[in-house]
């Protein structure tokens, strides 16, 4: 049987490649719908295997940061050389959009599949929708004109681009403050801090920044979340959706709550890569201040954050919450 893998537009062949991703991920092994669709294949390249009659057997996902997923190939075409046409069609795509590396988030049970593309694994195991898991990276070629000749062009560097602008932001009220934080919250590009005393449901209980902080938490193979809480009782009792995202995502959203006799204040903030920041100084009034490049303010709110952490730990109360 042959079988063709093209590139494909998702929103042309969306129920097809969902048919497959159904099959494998949802029925097959049983990881959360609300996980499997992400919102971000909308921005994602998508490859498709289709067999001689045109029915979708497999497919794959590159995302603009190079991380490529949701590989599968349905059981009957499993061990036939599928995947790896699907993993090389994501990968020469990557190499030919001038990408230096590509990484994914492999399944333990297929590092070995990866590894023989030439993938290497970085770091510790952990879990995604309860499924072991790997980051793996690939370096990639830097594609050069002249190779076919045998000379190189040797081009000057490109010029080194503005160095960020500090602007303060204000916000007042409980939707300014949130529409706020939403739209700095696609600043962070490593780590990504919290610090609120009940975890506002507010600000983080609401559908739209919760999906903005679990598309961060996938974008990379280093990303790392970090929320720190006072107390959890209206948490417990209210339930609330960026808790539920934490426990899908153990490995990469982590939440603590601080030692009782430390206390966390009465500011509540967001903080990013030691240069951004959104900081309420009280947290029972909705002002706020903000500004996406300030390593100064950056720096002192991430350490400020750390020593709280250094004395935290996780909330029994937490585990017993029903969403």
């Amino acid at each position: 049987m042959r079988v063709h893998v093209v590139k494909v537009p998702w929103r042309s062949h969306r129920e097809a490649l969902q048919k497959v991703r159904e099959q494998v991920f949802i029925i097959e092994q049983q990881v959360p719908r609300e996980l499997e669709w992400d919102g971000l294949d909308e921005d994602a390249e998508h490859f498709i295997a289709l067999n001689e009659a045109g029915q979708p057997v497999g497919c794959a996902r590159l995302l603009p940061t190079g991380q490529i997923g949701r590989m599968a190939v349905l059981p009957p075409l499993r061990g036939t050389g599928l995947g790896a046409r699907l993993l090389q069609a994501a990968i020469d795509h990557a190499r030919e959009a001038g990408m230096r590396q590509v990484f994914l988030h492999a399944q333990r049970q297929a590092e070995a599949f990866y590894r023989k593309a030439g993938f290497l694994a970085e770091g510790d195991e952990y879990l995604e929708a309860g499924i072991p898991h790997i980051s793996m990276t690939l370096a990639l070629p830097i594609p050069f004109e002249g190779a076919g000749s045998g000379r190189v062009e040797v081009r000057p560097a490109p010029p080194a681009p503005p160095p960020p602008q500090s602007e303060l932001l204000r916000f007042a009220g409980e939707l300014d403050c949130r529409r706020g934080l939403l739209g700095l919250l696609g600043e962070p590009r490593r780590r990504l801090l919290v610090l609120s005393q009940q975890l506002d449901h507010v600000l983080f209980d609401d559908e739209a920044v919760v999906e903005a902080i679990s598309a961060f938490a996938r974008s990379g193979a280093a990303t790392q979340v970090r929320l720190l809480i006072a107390d959890s009782s209206l948490i417990v009792s209210r339930g609330h959706r960026l808790v539920e995202l934490a426990r899908r995502l153990d490995s990469r959203i982590e939440i603590r709550k601080v030692a009782d006799e430390v206390g966390p204040g009465d500011a509540s903030f967001v903080s990013w890569d030691q240069q951004g920041y959104f900081l309420m100084p009280d947290f029972r009034q909705y002002l706020a201040s903000a500004d996406r490049y300030d390593p100064v303010q950056g720096r002192r709110l991430t350490e400020q954050f750390s020593q709280l952490w250094e004395r935290s730990s996780t909330d029994p109360e937490l585990r017993v919450l029903r969403i």
